[in-house]
C-alpha cells in the first residue's frame, strides 16, 4: 500500500497553494483602451470605478485593471472630451472604449473658492468657466478679448495711457479681485484704480473662472463685486514638451508684416519632467503699433505699446506633498507721441516693469486633512517719462521740467494657508489666514508706512441631505491704514431640486479697501489737483444673489443647459471724489457715497453633435446718486445685454469655426447741470450702445501644427457717442473710444506633444 507522507509532500502542496493566487491574478488583469472617434489614443484618461478608486491612462490611452468593474461599468474622462459611463462587454478582458470630443463646457471643473477642483454644477457658487479650447480657438492677443463678449462685462478706454478699464455686473474694476492661480496681484493705476488685466501674458492663460458676487471671506478686500481667476498653463504630466506660437494682426487697415503696425505675437514655451521634478519656462512678445484713426502727423487714436513676458517655474510633488515656484517678469512701454511743433516736440513713454514671484504647495496629511498655501512677493514699477526732440537741431533728451519725469513704485507681499478639513462626509472645514502687505513710493506718493493686513477666516460645507449644501463663512481682519470691518459673514447655499434642477441662494458681506494711490497719491499739473485721503475707510456692501441652473441630456448627442440669474448689491461708504473744503481748487476722495447695482442674467446653452450654441440676455441696473437730491431722477438706470456663442466642428477636416456676437445696450445716467442763474438741476446723459462680433477659424493640420485665422471687430465699431458734458484727459468728450476698427488675423501654433 502506498501511503500518503504530509512531511514528504509538504513541499509540493505549499508550492500549490502559492502558484494559485498567481494564476488566478494573472487571469484576472483587465486591459482597456481610450480613443478618439479617429481610433487614436486618448492619453491620460482618467477611469473611475464605482469604488472612487481611479486609474490614469498612458500617453497610447492604454489602462489596466487588477480587479473587475463593479456591476461591469466604469466612468471615463479625459479634458476636451464628453465624459461616458460605459459596460465592460461580458465575458473578455481586453475592450475599447471611444470618447467623443466636448463641443460644450456643461462639466467644467472649477477651482476658484471651492475645498477642492470640482465640477461647476456641483460648486455652491455660481461659476462662470471660460475654457481653455475656448480661448485657443479665439487666438485672442489680450484677454480683454476673451471677455468682452461676455455678460455682464464691460471695457473702456483710457487712450490717454494705454490701459483698458473693467467693470462686472455694473460694479468698477477696483471692485473685482484679479487673481493669478489663486493670488492676488499687485499695481493699481491710472483715474480708475484698478489692475490693467492687458498686463498678463495671453499665451500663459489656460482657463479663466468668473465668480460673482462678494468673496472678500475667501480673498478679502476688493473681491465686493467678484473674483476673476486667471489659471495658467500646466505641463507637468509630460515628460518634455514644446509649444511655440505666432500671429499677425492688422490694427484696423493699418499694417506692417512683423513689425510696426499692426499686432505682433511671438511665444515660445517649454516643460520638462523628471521622476518627480517638473521644469518650465516660457516666453512672449506683442507688439501693438498703434492706431492712427483721424490722427494726422504724430499723434495716434490708440498708443503704440511694447510688452515682454517672461516665466520660470519649477516643482517638485509626490503623493502627499507638492510644491511650486515661478516667477513672472513684464516689461512694458507705451508709447504716447505728442503732436507737431515748430521749434520742441514732446513725446511720453509709461514704462512698466513687474517681478512677481510665487510660491505655493499642497501637503495631504492624510484623506481627511490637508493644508495649502499660497506666497507672492511683487515689485511693481511705473515710470513716466518725457523727452523733448528738437525739431531744428536733431537733438533728443529727457525732459528736466519739474514733474516730467515721475516713478511710482509698489511692492507687495501676500501669504495665506488654508485648511481643508473633512469631519465627516457631510460636514467640512476650512480654516484660514491671510497676511497682505503693500508699500508705495515716488515722486506723487507722499511718505508713508505702507499698508499691513491681517485676517483669519473661517468657512464650512455641511450636506445635511445629498440635494443640500449649505456654506456659512466668517471673516476677521486687522489694518493699519483704515478702519476694516469689524466682521465679514457670508452664506452660500445650493440645493438640489432634482436631477436636472440645482438652486443657489447667497448672502455675503464685502469690502473694497482703499488702495495706497487714494489714501496717498498727489497729483498737481496744469490739468490737476488732486490729493489722497489717509483718513478713508472702506466701502462695505450688503448682496444677494440667487441662480437657477437647468442642466439635462436628451440624448448621447444632444445636452441643454440653462441658467437664469438675479443679484442685488447695496454699497457703503463708497470712496469718490469731491472737492475739499478747505480749498475748493483741490480734489479729494470722501466715504460720502451710497450705490446699488442689480439685475437678472439668463443663458441658454445647447450641444448637439457638432455645434454648441450658447445664448444670454442681461437687464443691469446702477444707482443714481441724484435720485437722493431730485425726485425727477429714478433711482436705478437700466440697460440690457444680448450676446451669443456659435461652435461648429467639421470633424473630418480638424476645422472648428466660432462666432462670437455681443449687443450692449445704451447706458442711461445723470449729471448736474446749472441754468442762468446758477440753480442745479438734474440732466439725462445717454451713453450709445453698440453690436460687437468676432468669427474665428482654426484648424489642426498634422498632429502638432494648428492655424487659427479669423476677423474681428466685423462691425467695424470704433467710437461711440455720450451726451454727457463732463470730459477730462483721459476721455475724448462726448465720444468714447471702442475699438479701431475690422481686423483680420492669421496665426500659426506648434505642440510638439499634442
Amino acid at each position: 500500500m502506498h501511503r500518503f507522507d504530509l512531511n514528504k509532500h509538504s513541499s509540493l502542496l505549499l508550492l500549490l497553494m502559492l502558484a494559485m493566487p498567481i494564476s488566478v491574478y494573472a487571469q484576472s488583469v483587465w486591459k482597456g483602451k481610450v480613443v478618439d472617434t479617429n481610433g487614436a489614443g486618448v492619453p491620460h484618461a482618467t477611469i473611475w470605478l464605482q469604488d472612487s478608486k481611479g486609474e490614469v491612462a498612458d500617453e497610447q490611452g492604454n489602462f489596466t485593471l487588477t480587479e473587475p468593474p463593479k456591476d461591469g461599468r466604469i466612468k471615463i474622462s479625459a479634458v476636451g472630451f464628453e465624459t461616458i459611463v460605459a459596460n465592460w462587454p461580458a465575458g473578455v478582458t481586453a475592450a475599447t472604449f471611444p470618447l467623443v470630443a466636448a463641443t460644450s463646457d456643461l462639466e467644467t471643473v472649477v477651482v476658484t473658492g471651492s475645498f477642492e477642483p470640482q465640477s461647476a454644477r456641483q460648486s455652491v457658487y455660481q461659476v462662470r468657466a471660460i475654457s481653455s479650447e475656448v480661448i485657443q480657438n479665439r487666438a485672442p492677443s489680450t484677454i480683454q478679448e476673451v471677455l468682452n463678449t461676455e455678460l455682464g462685462i464691460r471695457f473702456s478706454q483710457d487712450n490717454a495711457l494705454g490701459s483698458s478699464n473693467l467693470e462686472l455686473l455694473g460694479m468698477s474694476g477696483q471692485n473685482v479681485k484679479i487673481l493669478i492661480d489663486g493670488i492676488p496681484m499687485v499695481g493699481r493705476q491710472g483715474t480708475s484704480n484698478e489692475i490693467n488685466i492687458n498686463q498678463i501674458d495671453i499665451n500663459r492663460i489656460d482657463r479663466v473662472e468668473i465668480v460673482e458676487g462678494p468673496m472678500s471671506v475667501v480673498y478679502g478686500a476688493d473681491a465686493l463685486a467678484g473674483v476673476i481667476n486667471i489659471i495658467t498653463k500646466s505641463d507637468a504630466s509630460k515628460t518634455f514638451d514644446l509649444k511655440a506660437r505666432i500671429q499677425e494682426e492688422t490694427v484696423g487697415n493699418e499694417y506692417n508684416p512683423f513689425d510696426g503696425k499692426g499686432t505682433h505675437i511671438r511665444s515660445v514655451t517649454g516643460s520638462y519632467s523628471l521622476k518627480n521634478w517638473d521644469f518650465g519656462a516660457s516666453f512672449s512678445q506683442n507688439n501693438f503699433g498703434g492706431w492712427k484713426g483721424e490722427k494726422t502727423g504724430r499723434d495716434y487714436e490708440w498708443l503704440p505699446k511694447d510688452q515682454n513676458f517672461l516665466n520660470l517655474k519649477a516643482g517638485w510633488g509626490n503623493e502627499s506633498l507638492n510644491l511650486e515656484y515661478q516667477l513672472d517678469f513684464l516689461d512694458e512701454t507705451v508709447f504716447a507721441y505728442g503732436p507737431d511743433a515748430r521749434l520742441e516736440v514732446l513725446d511720453q513713454e509709461f514704462i512698466t516693469s513687474r517681478w512677481m514671484h510665487r510660491l505655493s504647495g499642497r501637503w495631504d496629511s492624510h484623506s481627511n486633512f490637508g493644508l495649502t498655501w499660497q506666497g507672492a512677493f511683487t515689485e511693481y514699477t511705473r515710470d513716466t517719462e518725457t523727452w523733448v526732440s528738437n525739431v531744428r537741431t536733431g537733438e533728443h533728451y529727457q525732459s528736466q521740467a519739474p514733474g516730467a519725469n515721475t516713478t511710482l513704485d509698489y511692492a507687495g507681499f501676500s501669504w495665506r494657508v488654508i485648511g481643508d478639513w473633512k469631519l465627516s462626509q457631510k460636514f467640512k472645514l476650512q480654516p484660514g489666514i491671510d497676511l497682505n502687505t503693500e508699500t508705495g513710493s515716488g515722486e506723487r506718493i507722499v511718505e508713508n508706512e505702507g499698508i499691513q493686513d491681517y485676517a483669519i477666516f473661517l468657512s464650512g460645507e455641511w450636506s445635511p441631505f445629498a440635494s443640500v449644501k449649505i456654506k456659512p463663512g466668517l471673516r476677521k481682519s486687522w489694518n493699519s491704514a483704515y478702519d476694516a470691518p469689524a466682521l465679514i459673514p457670508s452664506l452660500n447655499t445650493k440645493f438640489a431640486l432634482n436631477e436636472y434642477l440645482d438652486f443657489r441662494l447667497a448672502y455675503a458681506n464685502g469690502f473694497r479697501a482703499p488702495s495706497i494711490r487714494e489714501l496717498y497719491f498727489n497729483f498737481f499739473d496744469a490739468s490737476h489737483s488732486i490729493t489722497g485721503n489717509p483718513d478713508l475707510k472702506a466701502e462695505t456692501s450688503n448682496s444677494f444673489n440667487g441662480s437657477l441652473d437647468w442642466k439635462t441630456q436628451l440624448n448621447p448627442e444632444w445636452k441643454i443647459s440653462t441658467v437664469l440669474g438675479a443679484f442685488y448689491n447695496d454699497v457703503k461708504d463708497r470712496i469718490a471724489y469731491g472737492q475739499d473744503p478747505n480749498n475748493i481748487q483741490v480734489t479729494t476722495l470722501f466715504n460720502v457715497e451710497r450705490y446699488k447695482t442689480a439685475g437678472f442674467t439668463l443663458n441658454h446653452t445647447e450641444s448637439f453633435k457638432n455645434l454648441s450654441v450658447n445664448v444670454g440676455f442681461s437687464y443691469i441696473g446702477r444707482y443714481n446718486l441724484l435720485s437722493e437730491q431730485q425726485v425727477i431722477v429714478p433711482q436705478m438706470s437700466w440697460t440690457p445685454e444680448v450676446n451669443t456663442n456659435l461652435t461648429y466642428q467639421f470633424l473630418p477636416w480638424k476645422t472648428t469655426a466660432t462666432l462670437y456676437y455681443k449687443w450692449t445696450g445704451e447706458l442711461p445716467g445723470y449729471e448736474t447741470v446749472t441754468d442762468s442763474d446758477g440753480n442745479p438741476s438734474a440732466r439725462e446723459i445717454m451713453l450709445d450702445g453698440y453690436h460687437w462680433m468676432d468669427i474665428s477659424l482654426k484648424k489642426d493640420i498634422g498632429k502638432h501644427l494648428s492655424v487659427n485665422a479669423g476677423a474681428r471687430n466685423i462691425l467695424d465699431v470704433k467710437q461711440i457717442s455720450s451726451t454727457s458734458t463732463g470730459s477730462d484727459a483721459h476721455g475724448t468728450g462726448t465720444q468714447r473710444p471702442v475699438g479701431y476698427g475690422r481686423s483680420y488675423f492669421l496665426g500659426l501654433t506648434y505642440n510638439l506633444n499634442k
